[in-house]
């Protein structure tokens, strides 16, 4: 990871405590990476410093605001400005790990073929802090290359319950 986007994270990680809006920046911070994930070439137009710092930063205006903070929204144009766009990934992961630090609290993925109800996903973060003897800030994804199941990573910890793994193991062993 580098210095810079440490930096950023760390400066957006004080002003959110000042504020007491930790939680609240982080899940716009998620936000604006699932926004970004999802369309790489906004994420690219944002980081080419071929293209005017107005035109970009004017792009941020009519893409976020009014639904950002004014601290996150600041963040993402400074981020910009500087041509640090690229970074926003590593500053977000950085940002998470000084949240769950701060807050006592352990990563966790969990990957799921399909979205999870609020009932299953409530069920199932019960149960994985009862495993891992912490309490966890889970991000959810979605992955339909599973079949079914999920992959959960705690902090180095991997449990593999997705079909695709169940099958594989099948196949070793009526292979051998």
């Amino acid at each position: 990871m580098r210095a810079t986007s440490k930096e950023y994270a760390a400066a957006l990680f004080s002003l959110a405590r000042e504020t007491r809006s930790e939680k609240e920046t982080l899940e716009e911070l998620r936000f604006i990476e699932s926004v970004f994930e999802g369309a790489p070439e906004y994420a690219a137009f944002l980081a080419a410093p071929a293209i005017p710092r107005v035109e970009r930063l004017g792009s941020l205006r009519q893409a976020f605001e009014g639904t950002l903070s004014e601290f996150t929204m600041s963040f993402l144009s400074l981020m910009c400005e500087q041509g640090c766009a690229g970074l926003l990934s590593e500053s977000v992961e950085e940002y998470e790990r000084l949240y769950n630090e701060s807050a006592g609290l352990a990563r966790a993925e969990v990957v799921s073929a399909v979205e999870l109800t609020g009932d299953q996903r409530r069920r199932l973060t019960a149960k994985l802090e009862n495993l891992s003897g912490r309490r966890l800030n889970i991000r959810w994804r979605i992955d339909s290359g599973l079949l079914g199941g999920v992959t959960v990573d705690i902090e180095g910890l991997r449990i593999d319950g997705s079909l695709r793994t169940k099958l594989k193991n099948v196949r070793k062993v009526i292979g051998e």
